[in-house]
């Protein structure tokens, strides 16, 4: 049986993905150590528990796009109509 690796997803990594992202949330979040441990925990989650591929990017741009239903912590200091 193949013992499967897991990598454990950094903040910092997490930060330069979101410095790439042309969003209104992506410099906020970049400087909220929180949220980004929450994004690189839960990214850690998705590959282990569904297996499913998806880079880091794509997955820190789902939760942008989602921004509004992940809690206040996510959307405040932006206006929800300019999303």
């Amino acid at each position: 049986m193949k013992k499967r690796v897991l990598q454990i997803t950094t903040i910092q990594e997490i930060a330069d993905v979101l410095t790439g992202i042309d969003h209104p949330l992506a410099q906020i979040w970049g400087q909220n150590d929180i949220i980004k441990k929450n994004i690189a925990i839960s990214f850690d989650y998705w590959l282990e528990d569904t297996g499913i591929p998806i880079t880091l990017t794509e997955f820190v741009e789902q939760y942008l796009a989602h921004a509004e239903y992940l809690g206040e912590m996510f959307w405040s200091g932006i206006d929800q109509n300019s999303g």
